[in-house]
């Protein structure tokens, strides 16, 4: 059981190097999240039995020497001989089978030699060393989930409730920094205080897209799977900056989705929300939006001409591939199992691996200058992405001035078509009083001139007739009288009752005529 611990702890610490050398190219050729996918490599290493029958491929083994340390592979049949030596001798006599993988990696792997020595008390030393192992893992991996824990007290302190929507509850909390997504039993997004102030329409959309991203990619619980296998590398400062690497895969991945088939235009809004969601590092599990040490990686990754749909495809066979072919390069096997025991190799390393070790700090000499040129390129890109926002930046402020410029110009068009149609319609009245009082005028001047004065202002019928308009329906019963007289059409019933009409009415209009000459002037 040991044997299969150690060997399992040496196999995923390989590997989680492995994936370190590999990140930076496989996401530049295949995309960040084929990149992201080969993280697997370690976890399932951790998990994997050792398999009946089979016999390893390649053993894992760390060559120790004082501040030296080196990774690499050897077969099964060296391996067996290299234990036996050691526990011979005490020092390694036939290192020239060792092949490096990854030299000067920052990792001190130390392995008591077979048997061991027991303490003075009657405890083995492998007992001692798993107890340790065990103890500390437990107390990291608890003292991270108390971290997690009480940064979700904090936030739910003072949180206000938004929304919710596909299940995942969403809030205002005054504790963050930036939008943080949370939770893997009850699903939850923090969204700073003031996010619908400091962030734009399509920046809150972008913003919560990448959250709930999180969420549907199992991104929480992958944190806590990663974490889980940090605790049981706590002495491993290797698993350490592969977990930071680990993490920022995952942003750049989950990134990668967000954008996918994005517009320029929504790249733009996507980099402006990232920046202004910077914020300090969260519990390991919880996934904020932006880490303020990651802004430079990201920032240059949206400005990268996006992966087509071949190369994605492509990653994600080489992914496929590269994690099988670790596993089954590094499985333990039972056979093996029961032949040799973890040992620590020490001793004088001979001339063949003297100059396969410069060969490969020329190697790591070559990757270092690589790597600078890579950052330098990363500066320029994020220099010209930086140049590229402010532009736009401009163009929406110069649209935007423009855009009020017109609307204030509309504003005083329609304040003066207003004011002009006041004074219109002040202008009709006016005519409209002149014409009136022109028409009483000329009326009352022809009354004057046919001998019939008549006052201007009376009421209209007096104008209009000279004052005759009782006169003339007098005349008017009158000649209406005669007509029924001559007319011969009627009976003698008929004419009498049309002639009592009119006479009561003749007899009505001379009485009113007389009551108006009789009424005293005012």
């Amino acid at each position: 059981m040991i044997a299969w611990i150690v060997q399992t702890l040496i196999a995923s610490a390989l590997l989680m190097a492995i994936v370190l050398m590999l990140r930076a190219p496989v996401t530049r050729t295949f995309g960040a999240r084929a990149a992201y996918a080969l993280w697997l490599l370690p976890v399932l290493r951790m998990v994997l039995p050792p398999l009946p029958g089979w016999r390893m491929i390649g053993v894992p083994v760390f060559v120790w020497q004082g501040p030296e340390t080196t990774v690499g592979l050897v077969d099964p049949a060296t391996a067996v001989q290299l234990a036996h030596e050691v526990v011979r001798s005490g020092h390694m006599r036939v290192a020239s089978h060792l092949t490096p993988i990854a030299p000067d990696l920052p990792v001190q792997m130390i392995l008591a030699p077979q048997p061991a020595p027991p303490l003075a008390s009657g405890i083995g030393w492998g007992a001692l060393l798993l107890a340790v192992w065990l103890g500390g893992a437990l107390l990291w991996f608890a003292w991270q989930m108390i971290r997690y824990r009480a940064f979700l007290d904090r936030a739910m302190r003072d949180a206000r409730p938004l929304t919710r929507e596909c299940g995942i509850d969403v809030l205002l909390s005054d504790q963050v920094d930036g939008p943080v997504a949370a939770g893997i039993v009850r699903r939850r997004i923090f969204l700073p205080a003031d996010f619908m102030q400091r962030y734009t329409p399509e920046e809150r959309r972008l913003a919560l897209v990448h959250e709930a991203a999180h969420h549907d990619r199992l991104d929480l619980p992958a944190n806590l799977v990663g974490l889980a296998v940090l605790a049981l590398h706590w002495w491993n400062p290797l698993a350490h900056r592969a977990y930071r690497a680990f993490r920022s895969d995952q942003e750049l991945a989950c990134d990668a989705t967000v954008l996918a088939g994005a517009q320029a235009g929504d790249r733009l809004a996507y980099g402006r929300a990232v920046l202004k969601s910077a914020s300090a590092r969260m519990p390991g599990v919880a996934c904020a939006l932006s880490h303020k040490a990651q802004l430079k990686e990201r920032i240059v990754m949206m400005a990268r001409k996006p992966i087509g749909a071949s190369r994605l495809v492509m990653g994600g066979m080489v992914a496929v591939a590269a994690i099988g072919g670790g596993l089954l390069l590094t499985a333990s096997g039972t056979a093996f199992a029961q032949d040799v025991h973890p040992v620590e190799f020490t001793g004088p390393a001979p001339a063949s691996v003297e100059a396969a070790r410069v060969e490969a700090a020329h190697a790591a000499k070559q990757a270092e200058e690589a790597g600078r040129r890579a950052e330098a390129d990363g500066r320029r890109a994020a220099a010209v992405a930086e140049r590229v926002s402010r532009s736009a930046e401009a163009d929406a402020d110069r649209m935007s001035a423009e855009a009020n410029r017109r609307a204030a110009l509309a504003e005083a068009a329609a304040r003066k078509a207003a004011n002009e149609a006041a004074v219109a319609g002040a202008n009709a009245a006016e005519i409209q009083r002149t014409a009136l009082a022109t028409a009483r005028s000329n009326l009352a001047a022809k009354c004057a001139a046919a001998g019939t004065p008549v006052d201007a202002q009376a009421d209209w019928r007096a104008p209009a007739t000279c004052g005759r308009m009782r006169e003339m329906i007098r005349t008017s019963l009158q000649n209406a009288r005669a007509a029924i007289v001559a007319s011969p059409g009627l009976t003698d019933a008929q004419r009498a009752a049309a002639l009592a009409n009119l006479d009561r009415s003749i007899a009505d209009s001379d009485r009113d005529m007389q009551d108006a000459e009789n009424a005293p002037t005012s």
